[in-house]
């Protein structure tokens, strides 16, 4: 199933509520324009399916389960979005070349899950369209602040959100047990949630961001680390979701898109 992003707030006095979503659902946090000038909008018939981040002007990563069975004919990335409904004025929606998807991807524990989606032509940059740097968690830069970001649906099963929502994942360790012994390889994969078990990644989520205000040599910077592959549903968000680890890709995604951004 491909997946979006919502945000569940679990209300402290229920109890026992079922995996079905009960209690009280939220939205996150709408974003305003040029917050996450990174994140774009994968559409197929002009339905949003999948979130990815901007690699360089001419590349956008994104998962391979994303993709994988997809007509790149039929395929639209929207960058500088807000809404899905209404444009913005500077929004670009750019048409698919060609797309590469890592070759040992798993169908079936989803190991591997990366892909790369080569634009018809550059994007422009601007206030609200801007690549980000890919690289390791910063272990160091404590308390973790992760963020997670894309257009989600308000319940399980639903459509997604017509507006770009974020939500806080500060958590970049958490525990997988309740995934099975091949379903988490913590060299190609990070397991994250929220410390509150508040908040997950659902529907039309997969190959959205997962980025972190990393502390290297002293200066702030956001970073993505990860981008969302699969979880165990969103009815209970207490369980954390599996993220493709970005950084073991390097020579993956230097052969295939070359370099990012100098300025970076």
């Amino acid at each position: 199933m491909l997946h979006a992003l919502f945000f569940i707030v679990v209300v402290a006095s229920v109890s026992g509520a079922p995996n079905g979503g009960a209690g009280r659902i939220a939205g996150g946090s709408q974003a305003i324009s040029g917050q996450f000038p990174y994140v774009v909008s994968i559409s197929r018939n002009d339905l949003h399916i999948c979130g990815g981040f901007i690699y360089n002007d001419r590349w956008v990563v994104t998962a391979a389960s994303c993709i994988i069975d997809v007509v790149m004919d039929d395929v639209l990335v929207k960058i500088g979005a807000l809404s899905l409904i209404t444009p913005e004025p500077e929004e670009q929606i750019i048409s698919v070349l060609s797309n590469v998807t890592f070759d040992l991807y798993n169908r079936e524990t989803k190991l591997h899950d990366i892909a790369l989606i080569e634009l018809s032509r550059p994007i422009v940059f601007s206030t609200t369209a801007a690549a980000i740097r890919y690289d390791e968690i910063d272990e160091l830069a404590q308390p973790w602040d992760g963020m997670i970001v894309g257009w989600g649906a308000v319940n399980q099963g639903g459509t997604s959100a017509t507006r770009l929502r974020y939500a806080p994942i500060d958590d970049l360790a958490a525990d997988c047990r309740d995934y099975g012994i091949d379903e988490y390889v913590q060299n190609f994969m990070i397991c994250a949630g929220s410390t509150t078990g508040t908040i997950a990644p659902c529907e039309y989520d997969e190959g959205s961001p997962l980025t972190q205000v990393a502390n290297y040599g002293g200066v702030q910077e956001t970073i993505v680390v990860g981008i969302m592959s699969k979880n165990l549903g969103c009815g209970n968000p207490s369980i954390p979701s599996i993220y493709t680890r970005l950084a073991t890709y390097y020579s993956w995604l230097l052969q295939n898109a070359g370099q990012q951004p100098a300025f970076l």
